[in-house]
């Protein structure tokens, strides 16, 4: 297998220029709209779930390929889905409560996981497993500020989502800038 380096067509280029900049506004936009922010985001985790939610239960419905229990799985984890986008979408502000308390406690449980790995794992160095028992600390730590300061929660949030839509934008258009596509051969 070998690799080509081609020039990339002018019309991609162009589009590539065009959605790094999109994408640079919108980073833009993520930080000086964050109420609008998140009123798009919940509407679209709504859309998304009612989304999933059907697709689940068509495919537990109508896919004879999998079993009953897996089928009845499906239709399970379509109905929830359902319920949760119709809760997106007529309760925002109690979504929006839940997402920022997920998302605290997966925080809480990847920094007990890096404590409990840090304590259990002898096969790895001392100083690995102290820098695990401690990172993990501040982790559990950091889990309990997003806990307590819900405001912090979801201003982080944003500043992730408008600094990744930054560097998309920034890869776009260096992209487009550069030209070149890497093209597998067998």
């Amino acid at each position: 297998m070998t690799f080509e380096v081609q020039k990339s067509p002018t019309w991609i280029r162009i589009l590539q220029f065009v959605t790094g900049g999109i994408a640079i506004a919108l980073s833009g936009y993520v930080l000086a709209n964050p109420i609008a922010t998140t009123w798009f985001v919940l509407t679209f985790l709504g859309i998304s779930l009612l989304v999933v939610g059907i697709s689940s239960m068509i495919n537990g419905f109508f896919h004879g390929g999998m079993s009953k229990g897996t089928r009845i799985i499906e239709i399970i984890i379509g109905i929830i889905a359902i319920i949760g986008g119709f809760f997106t979408m007529a309760h925002p502000i109690a979504a929006l409560a839940s997402l920022i308390w997920f998302t605290s406690l997966f925080v809480l449980i990847f920094g007990a996981g890096l404590v409990a790995n840090g304590i259990a794992r002898h096969d790895q160095s001392k100083g690995a497993r102290i820098a695990k028992i401690i990172i993990g600390i501040i982790v559990v730590i950091l889990s309990g500020t997003l806990l307590e300061y819900p405001g912090l929660t979801l201003s982080m949030m944003l500043i992730l989502l408008s600094i990744n839509l930054f560097i998309q934008g920034i890869d776009r258009i260096i992209s487009g800038a550069i030209g070149h596509r890497i093209i597998r051969r067998s």
